[in-house]
This record gives C-alpha cells, structure tokens and sequence, in this order.
C-alpha cells in the first residue's frame, strides 16, 4: 500500500514513466508461438500495432490527478476506519495483488474487490500517457468506486448512499475542462472492483446512487458485472489470484494446465445455500455421483485459499458456474485459468457480460444447461457431460488455454508487449468507445 501511494506521488511530480523492456529467450519465444496455435480462435498471440512500433495514434490517455481522498487516502484508512469490523490492509498489499502465496510463484490471496486498484497500477505505467487533455483520445478518472462505497453501504455514511459520488462529480465539474463539459464524459470510463447492483440502488435497502447521478450517464463503467441492457457498463474479468511476472511463468502455467490429470468429468466450488434453487440441486447431484468433486466454501474461505480452490479445479474436466449472489461469479474465471470447461445456466452469468475477452462463439470454450431442465426437469447434469467426447473436451480446452492470457491481470511489464492480458483487452475496448464518441460528439 505505501509503495503505491509513494509511486502516486512520484507520478504527480514528473508525470513520466519509463516502458521497461526485457529480452525474451528463444525458447520462451516458442513456447508463445506454440500457443498461438493452440487456439482455433488465435486469441493469443503476439501484439502488433502501438506498443511494437511505438506510435500512440488514437491510443493517448489522459489521467485525472485526482485529490488523494479519491483514491490513495482510502487506503490509507484500510484497517477499521471506514467500516470498524474490516481490514482490508492485507488485500492492498503488492499493488493490489494481496500478499504471495508461499512457494507459488505469481500467486496471491487476491481479493476480488481489488481489481480499481490493480488497473489504477497498471495505468501509471501505460506508455501512451499524455500531459495535455486536448491531446488525449480518452480519459481515466481513477477513483476507487468500490471502496469508497464501503462507508455507503456499511458504514457511518450509510445513510447518505445517495450522495455518492457527488463529490467527484463536483470536482470533475470544477476541474475536468472542456473535454468534460464538451462530451459529457462519453469519452470518460472508470473502474470499480464491485457489480453494479452495489452502485446502482437497484434492490431497497441496498446499493448507492452512484450509477444514478445524472453526471456520469455517459461514462464508461468497467465493474465486475453490469447491468446488460446499459450500454456504458462493461464487464471485464473478475480479479483471480494468478499474477504471472513474466511471459514465461505465464506459459508454464498455460502447460500444466494443458497436460493435468484430470480425473473426475466434473466440479463444483461453492459455498451451499439455505433456499432450495438451482444451487442446492446441483451441490445434490455432486454429492450423489462418482464422476464430481465438490470443495464446500463454506467449510473454508475459499476466495483466498487459490491453492486448495485450484487442486480441485484441476481434477476436473467441467465446472459448474451457477450464478452467486448477482448472476456472475469469480469462480468462473478461476475455473477457466484451470483449463475447466465451464457450465453455465443462464446467459447473464457470462455470455451477456465479457463480451470483450471471452469467445463470441459460446459452444468453442462452455457448455450451456437450462436451470429449469435442471431444477424443475429432472435433468442430470452427468449425462449432458458424459455426451461429450475426449476428443470434443480437448478441443475445448485448447480454446481455454488459448484465452486464458485475455483472464487474468498480469504484473506491470510482465507481458513485455508480447501478450495482451485482462487490462491490455479492457483498453483496447475502452478506445473503441471513446473514439466512436470522439466521432459522434463534436
């Protein structure tokens, strides 16, 4: 935590950061184009385009030099002080990441609300940084959204849910120049470790009114989980535990994940539920076959226990992905770095959200179940997957292995411009946007 905040103010101070370049070994060099390969829809390969030739056309971005209360200062009040019974210290550790697993190198007990200040990281050192925001084709406003909406949701401003943001709005309003008031923010995006069912008000009782405020309507909002149907909120992938600091540990990963034993058709990792669903149904049918293997989240915590959630994910050819406690879950990006075939049962849980990094061909990389034929049909979900043949299940893996740099957000300067990884993909869709608005809204 001190670390970033100590690298915030260097960047306030020069506003200059140096790409660092390392050199690749030949054998690493072909292991990446080895798995280039493996893929049918070449999601991984190498990178072309601005960052091999230097050139930043339509790719500059300028970063808000927010007052620290926005971000910095929220960290500083990690232990207790925004909500007392939450310590949050421990999670902000390496960046974002959460402190190293032991003995597991690019493994950390990451903490999925992280993810605001993990791309917050990683933008301080994007090589198409500008000074000036007329030169800029985008903006990044890096507020802590999903932190700051702790004091909303839990604590002392709980009662005040619909203020937030309202602070950044005015300052925005005051400070953001033209470009703001000219565009309305729709070449503008931020970032937030939390589903926008948090941010939005959407359920009494619950949530803040920050998606509400009339200010931020065009903003592009990257969350964990948005809303389907509001254009400007995008998913992006929630934050695993898999960190790779180079190319190579990256492609080491991506090999055992290829050649692992896996000896039962399928899994699933979850905690159970009190009310009789689709969740409960399924936990039944683990429980009552041979071919599943069931890790029960709640006898252990499993969002920061990577190394037993992925020996199990591991031994498994499918894993099951109902929906959490909003229609996406982490588990099913944890799976997919395992190489397990995801199970899904209803379209919102992925194929509405990730639109940016996973396969628009659904039936390249998941498998498809109707939670109707499942809880109220009788269906057993081992005789859907038992249907599909070694053959099929290497094919489909394959395609996993293929996108799995796309999943996870690797350590700043670790892809060295060969790979695109989660933040690299989430960019590249950002500028989209922002230059169909820069053409739309003169």
């Amino acid at each position: 935590m001190h670390l970033l905040e100590q690298k915030m103010k260097a960047w306030k101070q020069v506003k200059a950061w140096k790409a660092h370049s390392h050199a690749l070994c030949g054998t690493i060099l072909l292991l990446i184009v080895s798995l280039m390969y493996m893929s049918s829809n070449n999601e991984f390969h190498v990178q072309s385009g601005s960052f091999a030739s230097g050139t930043c056309q339509g790719k500059r971005i300028y970063m808000y030099n927010l007052p620290d209360k926005f971000n910095t200062l929220i960290l500083k009040n990690c232990s207790g002080q925004i909500v007392p019974w939450l310590n949050f210290c421990p999670h902000a550790q390496n960046d974002g990441f959460g402190s190293a697993i032991a003995n597991h190198s690019g493994w950390y007990a990451s903490d999925l609300y992280m993810v605001e200040l993990v791309f917050h990281r990683r933008m301080m050192e994007y090589p198409c940084l500008v000074d000036s925001m007329e030169a800029a084709d985008a903006f990044y406003v890096p507020y802590y959204s999903g932190l700051d909406a702790l004091r909303f949701l839990y604590g002392s401003d709980r009662g005040k849910a619909g203020e937030h943001g309202s602070e950044l709005v005015a300052w925005l309003e005051e400070n953001g120049g033209s470009r703001w008031r000219r565009k309305g923010g729709a070449d503008h995006f931020v970032v937030t470790g939390r589903t926008v069912w948090d941010l939005c008000a959407a359920t009494p009782g619950w949530g803040t009114g920050l998606l509400e405020l009339g200010a931020l309507q065009n903003v592009t909002v990257l969350c964990v989980e948005g809303r389907t149907w509001v254009t400007r909120e995008q998913a992006v992938p929630y934050l695993t535990s898999f960190h790779p600091g180079s190319v190579e540990e990256l492609g080491i990963w991506t090999g055992r994940v290829g050649s692992a034993e896996r000896n039962f058709l399928f899994a699933f990792v979850g905690g159970e539920r009190k009310d009789v669903g689709l969740r409960q149904a399924i936990i039944w049918q683990c429980r009552n076959s041979s071919r599943c293997d069931f890790l029960n989240c709640g006898q252990i915590k499993c969002s920061h226990r990577p190394v037993a959630v992925m020996e199990k994910l591991l031994t498994a050819e499918f894993c099951l992905q109902p929906p959490g406690d909003s229609p996406t879950r982490r588990s099913t990006f944890d799976g997919l770095i395992a190489g397990c075939i995801p199970v899904f049962f209803r379209n919102d849980s992925a194929y509405q959200q990730y639109t940016w990094h996973l396969p628009k061909d659904t039936d390249s990389y998941s498998v498809f179940i109707p939670e109707d034929r499942v809880v109220h049909g009788g269906l057993r979900i081992e005789d859907v997957l038992g249907e599909y043949s070694a053959e099929r299940r290497g094919e489909m893996r394959e395609n996993i292995v293929g996108i799995i740099p796309r999943l996870v957000y690797m350590s700043v300067g670790a892809s060295q411009g060969v790979v695109k990884d989660a933040f690299d993909v989430s960019l590249e869709g950002v500028l989209r946007r922002a230059g169909q608005a820069n053409l739309t809204i003169q």
